[in-house]
C-alpha cells in the first residue's frame, strides 16, 4: 500500500470514527440500554424522532460461542423483554458454529477440531456449570512426538522447551548451548517478528530442532511472516536451570519430573454430546424465538442497516431485516464483503480484510477397534513438527468421554488435525481422499494403529482454520475495527476477531459478553483490546447474581450432603481432586493454606463487591461439630444479625490452648503457631485492642452473613485477614479467625450503613 493510499485510509477513518462519535452524542445512543434506533445518516429528524419509539433492534450473526455469549449477557441484563428485540441468524441446523459436534453412523462422536474447556473467567466458568450437569475432568497429557538427530521417533512432554532432557544427546546439547548464549546475552531489542521472537527466547538450537519445524507446520507460513504479539502465555519461556537439573538426573538414572505449563495442564470435557452439547445446552437457556436457524445473511446495506437474508433448506426464501446494533462472528474477510454502502471507504475497508491470512483445517476421525495402545493411553494430544505426516496434532479422542465411541471397551477414537495454507498449489493433495489416506498411512508408519483396526472414517473441512497472526495483522484490525464500530457493528470471535491469542471457547464466549456490556453501558472491553492482560489472571468481574451461595472448604470431604443445594453452591477445593463429583454452581482450585478460613478470605476479597445477597461458610464436613445441621438455617439467621450457633464469650487474647487430642488429628500437615497472640491480631485489624467484656464466640467455620454485614469493613480489613493466613496449610491463626467470624458479623445492618 502506498503512502498516499494509506494516508487517504486513515483521514477517511478518523473521519469516520468522528462523525461516528459525534452522531453518538447527538442522539445519546451508547450511554445507556433503552435508547431505541439510531438513525441512518440518511434519515430524516422525523424519523429519527420516531423511532425512538420502538424496539431496538439486535441482530446477531452466528450462534457458536461468541454469538451466545452475547446473547446470555443480552438476557442477563433482562434485553429483549420490551427494550429491546434481539435476532440470532444461523446459517446451520443447530447452534455451536466451531464448536459443534457431530455423530457418525458407526456411533462415534466428533468435534470439529480439538476444544477443552479451561478458564480464564468466573462468568463463564458459571454459565458452563448452569448448562451442562455431567462433565469430565482431566489432567493434561500432551506430549511432541519427532524425530531426533539419531533418527528415532520419541515422545517429549509439552511444553518441549522445558523437557529438552528427554531429547537424544545431540539435539540436548544444541538446545542448551542455544539457551546458555541468551541468558549470557540477552536480547533487549524489540523483535521484528515472531522467528526474531523464537531466536530471543528459544536460542538458534531449539528454534531449529523443534520451534520453526512446529510452527510452519500449523501455521502454514515462515514465522518471519509473523508477529510475536500473540504470543503471550501461549509460549512457555524455559528455566535454563530447571533444564540443567533434568539433565542432570536423566544421565544420574534418574525419571525428572516433567514440567507442568500453561492454563490448560488441568481441564474438563462433557461426559455426553461433546463440545457441540455445551454450546446446545447454553443455547436452550435462552429464548427460544431469537434463534433462527438455516438462514444465511448474504448482503449488508450498512447505510440503510438492513441486511438481506436468505432462509430455507430447500426452497429458497429472501426477506429483509433491519437492526440498530449489529454484532458479527462471521469471518472479518467474509463479513466485510458482504457490506454494501455509498461509503468510499467501504472498498478501501474489503481491501484490508482481503490482506487477512487464515489455514484452511482439515479434521480426520479415525474411528478404531479395539482399546488404545500403551503408548498412547496414558495421553490426551500429541504434537507432531515433522512433515513424515500431514497432521500437526493428533487427539486421543475417546480418552475425553466414553460416549465418543459406540462401546467403551471396545472401540477408541483419535482425531487428527491438518493445516492447508490459504493458497495452495497442489490442489489436489488436499483433497478428502488424500488426506484421509495420508493420515491413516502416518498412523501406521509411527506404529499407533493397524490399517484393520480402521472401522470408521469422518472428514471435515474448515474453510476458516486459524486466524494467523500476520505481520499486518494488528494494523489492519485497527483500521477496520473503529471504522465498523462508528457504524454500530462489533465483529469479535475467533474470526470475527482474528486474533488467536483469544480465540479458546472462553475468550471467544466473553468477547460477545463484552461487547454487549460496551455498547448498552459503556463498559471497556478487556478481551479483544488487551489480551495479555485477559490471560495473565482470573476475571471475576462479572458472576452470576445469586440471593444466596454456600461456600464450602473442601479437602477430601464427601460433598454428596450439598446435592440439594449444589447450584447455589461455590466449592473451594484445597486437596488433589481433578474436579467434583457432581456439578456446582462453581468449582475453584486453591493452594492448601490456611485452613477453611484461607478458602473464605479468597472469596470475600474476589468477590468484595459482587457478593451474593447472603453468603453461608462452611466446611465440607457435613456440619459436624457447633454446626446447625441444616445449612440453611444460616441463611435466616444471618438476616437477624446472627453469624452463627455462639458458643461462649472469649475473654482471653494470648495463644492457643490445644489439647494433645486434637492436635494429634493432624497427621499431615502439624499445627503452626503464630509469631503473634489472638490479641495483636485483633489490634492489627481493628486499629484497637480487642474489647474488655470479650466477645461471643462460635466453632466450626460455620456461618452466615448477609452482603451488608461483610461490606461493613473495608477490603483491606480482609485483605491484611487473608494475609496472616497465606503462609502454610494448618496455621493458629486459621483458628484465631475462627473466634472472630462471629464478631466480625454480627448486628444487622441495613444497605445505607455498609
Amino acid at each position: 500500500m502506498n503512502r498516499y493510499r494509506l494516508f487517504v485510509l486513515l483521514a477517511t477513518v478518523v473521519i469516520a470514527v468522528t462523525t461516528g462519535i459525534a452522531w453518538k452524542l447527538e442522539f445519546g445512543f451508547g450511554s445507556g440500554i433503552d435508547r431505541g434506533r439510531a438513525p441512518s445518516v440518511h434519515s430524516s429528524r422525523e424519523n429519527e424522532k420516531q423511532s425512538f419509539h420502538r424496539q431496538h433492534q439486535i441482530v446477531i450473526i452466528g450462534s457458536g460461542p461468541t454469538a451466545l455469549g452475547a446473547a446470555k449477557r443480552l438476557y442477563d441484563i433482562e434485553q429483549g423483554k420490551s427494550n429491546s428485540m434481539i435476532t440470532i441468524l444461523e446459517e446451520l441446523g443447530k447452534p455451536g458454529g466451531l464448536a459443534s459436534s457431530v455423530r457418525d453412523d458407526k456411533g462415534f462422536l466428533w468435534d470439529v477440531g480439538v476444544h477443552v474447556v479451561f478458564s480464564h473467567y468466573t462468568y463463564f466458568d458459571r454459565v458452563l456449570n448452569m448448562a451442562v450437569p455431567e462433565w469430565n475432568y482431566r489432567r493434561r497429557a500432551s506430549f511432541a512426538f519427532m524425530k531426533g538427530s539419531d533418527d528415532m521417533r520419541r515422545f517429549i512432554p509439552y511444553p518441549v522447551q522445558n523437557n529438552i532432557h528427554v531429547m537424544d544427546k545431540v539435539d540436548q546439547q544444541r538446545s542448551l548451548k542455544g539457551l546458555e548464549e541468551i541468558t549470557k546475552n540477552p536480547s533487549t531489542r524489540k523483535p521484528n517478528n515472531f522467528d526474531d521472537w523464537l531466536l530471543q527466547k528459544f536460542g538458534e538450537g531449539l528454534t531449529d530442532v523443534f520451534m520453526r519445524k512446529y510452527n510452519r507446520k500449523i501455521w502454514t507460513v515462515d514465522t518471519k511472516e509473523m508477529n510475536s504479539a500473540w504470543v503471550g502465555e501461549r509460549v512457555a519461556v524455559p528455566d535454563i536451570e530447571e533444564i540443567k537439573t533434568k539433565i542432570k538426573e536423566v544421565d544420574n538414572g534418574t525419571d525428572a519430573k516433567d514440567s507442568e505449563w500453561g492454563p490448560n495442564r488441568f481441564f474438563r470435557f462433557p461426559k455426553y454430546n461433546g463440545t457441540g452439547g455445551i454450546w446446545e445446552s447454553v443455547a436452550r437457556m435462552l429464548p427460544s424465538q431469537w434463534f433462527r436457524f438455516h438462514e444465511k445473511v448474504t448482503a449488508i446495506d450498512i447505510d440503510r442497516k438492513i441486511i438481506t437474508v436468505e432462509a430455507g433448506t430447500g426452497v429458497k426464501t429472501h426477506y429483509s431485516l433491519a437492526y440498530d446494533t449489529l454484532i458479527s462472528t462471521a469471518p472479518l474477510d467474509v463479513f466485510t464483503s458482504l457490506m454494501q454502502s455509498t461509503y468510499v471507504s467501504l472498498g478501501q475497508i474489503q481491501e484490508l480484510a482481503s490482506q487477512l491470512v487464515y489455514t484452511h483445517t482439515h479434521i480426520v476421525g479415525i474411528g478404531l477397534t479395539g482399546q488404545l495402545p500403551r503408548i498412547l493411553a496414558d495421553k490426551s494430544w500429541v504434537y507432531f513438527p515433522d512433515s513424515d505426516s500431514p497432521f500437526y496434532r493428533v487427539t486421543m479422542f475417546s480418552n475425553y468421554s466414553d460416549d465418543h465411541v459406540p462401546k467403551d471397551g471396545e472401540y477408541w477414537s483419535l482425531m487428527c488435525e491438518i493445516a492447508e495454507p490459504q493458497k495452495s498449489s497442489n490442489p489436489a493433495y488436499w483433497s478428502k481422499e488424500n488426506v484421509i489416506k495420508e493420515s491413516i498411512q502416518a498412523l501406521v508408519l509411527y506404529g499407533f494403529i493397524t490399517s484393520d483396526m480402521v472401522v470408521s472414517k469422518h472428514y471435515r473441512c474448515l474453510d476458516h482454520g486459524y486466524p494467523v497472526p500476520s505481520l499486518k495483522r494488528d494494523m489492519i484490525l485497527e483500521m477496520i475495527q473503529p471504522w465498523m464500530e462508528s457504524k454500530n457493528i462489533y465483529s469479535r470471535g475467533r474470526f470475527g476477531g482474528w486474533k488467536y491469542e483469544v480465540a479458546n471457547q472462553d475468550h471467544s464466549f466473553m468477547q460477545g459478553v463484552e461487547v454487549v456490556d460496551k455498547f448498552l453501558s459503556n463498559v471497556p472491553e478487556l478481551t479483544y483490546p488487551d489480551p495479555n492482560l485477559a490471560n495473565s489472571k482470573k476475571n471475576t468481574d462479572r458472576t452470576i447474581p445469586l440471593d444466596h451461595e454456600f461456600v464450602i472448604a473442601h479437602y477430601n470431604e464427601n460433598l454428596d450432603w450439598m446435592k440439594p443445594y449444589a447450584d447455589h453452591t461455590l466449592i473451594y477445593h484445597q486437596g488433589n481432586d481433578l474436579g467434583p463429583p457432581f456439578q456446582f454452581y462453581g468449582w475453584e482450585r486453591l493452594e492448601n493454606l490456611g485452613r477453611e478460613a484461607h478458602a473464605y478470605l479468597v472469596h470475600i476479597t474476589t468477590y468484595y463487591d459482587r457478593l451474593a445477597d447472603v453468603t453461608v461458610f462452611a466446611q465440607g464436613d457435613n456440619m459436624e461439630g457447633h454446626c446447625y445441621k441444616n445449612i440453611t438455617q444460616y441463611i435466616d439467621i444471618a438476616k437477624k444479625g446472627v453469624p452463627c450457633r455462639r458458643s461462649k464469650i472469649l475473654k482471653s487474647w494470648g495463644h492457643l490452648h490445644f489439647p494433645a487430642k486434637y492436635l494429634a488429628r493432624f497427621k499431615t500437615y502439624n499445627l503452626t503457631m503464630a509469631n503473634g497472640t489472638l490479641g495483636e491480631m485483633y489490634q492489627d485489624l481493628y486499629g484497637q485492642p480487642p474489647p474488655s467484656k470479650g466477645i461471643w464466640v462460635c466453632f466450626n467455620g460455620c456461618f452466615g452473613a448477609t452482603k451488608q454485614q461483610i461490606l461493613r469493613h473495608p477490603l483491606a480489613f480482609y485483605q491484611k485477614a487473608l494475609a496472616y493466613i497465606s503462609k502454610t496449610p494448618n496455621q493458629e491463626e486459621g483458628n484465631y479467625l475462627e473466634r472472630l467470624w462471629y464478631h466480625f458479623f454480627e448486628g444487622v445492618d441495613t444497605p445505607s450503613d455498609a
